[in-house]
């Protein structure tokens, strides 16, 4: 069964117990019972080559940003010298391809993910508003100057200008977007105005627009700052804008006392208007939160020759339950619809999608798969203990004990781990040095059995097998 063929059969629920065992073994696809929900999460797809920082899903769930950087190295010895190249990537669910959308010149100079670059999504089109400080790179540390592009995530990206600095706004509820920024005097060489320039999805820029007075009380610290903390109406569309008095002093102290009583203000960037509002009118904005996944990441240590290492492991969970994604990994998101996951291993982009089941389903499918495997081992040891009667004039081993007589078949299986059920030794053995020839009804005579928690694994003294529940 191909993995094309598995996932099929998965998504339509017609994986028999074989199957599914089959393809957990040999296509790493493995499952999780969550407390809402049982998923089955599909073998890895390749995204995009090392070394991948930062992983943003789109709000529809059908793109990704990947922000990359990647390391040249020249020279032997110590003349060794590195370069960096960093850029912003898209990917795209559908077609499973990656394109570039903003590179650096090579450098030497590190990327930081939380003021080097902005991203925002357009509303319901397959584009996003994209800003980088990329003078940064050309060694100009402490350039305020942005380069923003609108970047179709199917398409080219065409540079729209480079605003000093620039923060992207994103209305939730909104089909635009918006370039906030400032202009320093030319004469005066201290006198800052701040301006917003609002983007079409299609990618044209309007006229700049002078922000609101409220606007731009909090602009040098949420917007131009980088803070990025701005906080919407419950509309989505209008900015909630908190305004304080400024701190009175008090000289008979030395120190300065702060209102705490705020003042509210909408600021809609539409229309570039703002509006007091009473404290009892404010309401936040609550995004609509499909997935209850989250992602967990574990560090484990690891010995090997004397050598200690550790490494950070990816778990996927649910409530309580959790199952393993992937080791070497400290990078993962699930996309806003549940369905799917992207992560990092060994600096490397994976793909998982995840096939959303009833937990009772999924756990019946999750039972049989082990009974079959469980089965199979039962098999393995029971030709073993045929082979040693053929081997000993048809008879069985003495009863040297349970684990003794795993000893005496090792040389016939080579696999001690047949004889353990969930990591556990779980062989039971009950028969001592019967002969063959004085066996009745060698089909319903027990040989011994594989001790599950909810039922055992039977061999027969004529080598079949067979799944006996609790009653």
């Amino acid at each position: 069964m191909g993995i094309a063929t598995a996932a099929s059969l998965l998504a339509f629920g017609w994986l028999r117990q074989n199957e599914m065992e089959y393809a957990q073994r040999n296509f790493l696809m493995t499952t999780l019972i969550g407390e809402r929900n049982g998923y089955i999460l599909t073998p890895p797809e390749f995204v995009a080559q090392p070394f991948i920082r930062h992983i943003e899903w789109s709000p529809d769930g059908n793109y990704a940003i990947l922000i990359q950087t990647a390391a040249r190295f020249e020279g032997e010895g110590r003349n060794l010298q590195g370069d960096l190249r960093h850029r912003v990537l898209a990917w795209s669910r559908k077609t499973k391809r990656v394109s570039v959308l903003w590179e650096s010149e090579l450098t030497d100079i590190e990327i930081d993910l939380q003021s080097d670059v902005q991203v925002v999504f357009f509303k319901d089109m397959p584009a996003c508003l994209l800003a980088v400080r990329e003078d940064k790179f050309k060694g100009d540390y402490d350039s305020p100057v942005w380069g923003v592009y609108h970047a179709p995530l199917n398409g080219r990206p065409a540079k729209l200008g480079q605003f000093t600095g620039a923060f992207l706004l994103a209305p939730p509820e909104d089909t635009q977007r918006y370039v906030i920024w400032y202009q320093v005097d030319a004469e005066t060489m201290n006198q800052v105005r701040y301006f917003y320039t609002p983007v079409s999805p299609a990618g044209k820029l309007a006229e700049p627009l002078p922000l609101s007075p409220a606007a731009t009380e909090i602009a040098i610290y949420s917007f131009v700052s980088g803070k990025g903390d701005v906080q919407w109406y419950t509309d989505g569309k209008q900015v909630l804008v908190p305004l304080f008095a400024p701190p009175m002093y008090d000289e008979a102290n030395d120190t300065f006392i702060y209102n705490k009583d705020a003042r509210y203000v909408l600021w809609n960037p539409r229309t570039n208007q703002e509006r007091e509002i009473a404290p009892a009118e404010v309401r936040a904005y609550e995004p609509k939160r499909v997935a209850t996944l989250s992602v967990d990441h574990a560090r484990q240590q690891l010995q090997h020759k004397g050598a200690q290492g550790a490494t950070l492991t990816t778990w996927l969970g649910e409530g309580e339950g959790a199952t393993l994604v992937a080791a070497d990994s400290a990078l993962a998101e699930v996309s806003p619809q549940g369905d799917a996951l992207l992560y990092v291993a060994h600096g490397a982009a994976f793909y998982r999608s995840l096939i959303v089941l009833s937990r009772d389903d999924l756990r019946q499918m999750d039972e049989e798969a082990k009974i079959a495997q469980y089965v199979s081992q039962g098999k393995q040891i029971g030709l073993a203990m045929m082979m040693y009667a053929m081997d000993y004039e048809e008879t069985f081993p003495p009863n040297f004990g349970n684990e003794g007589v795993a000893d005496v078949l090792q040389p016939y299986l080579r696999n001690r781990g047949l004889f353990e059920v969930d990591g556990a030794f779980a062989f039971h053995y009950r028969m001592n040095g019967q002969s063959l020839a004085n066996i009745v009804t060698p089909a319903e005579t027990e040989v011994g059995y594989l001790q599950l928690s909810n039922g055992r694994v039977v061999i027969y003294a004529d080598g079949h097998v067979k799944w006996r529940p609790n009653r």
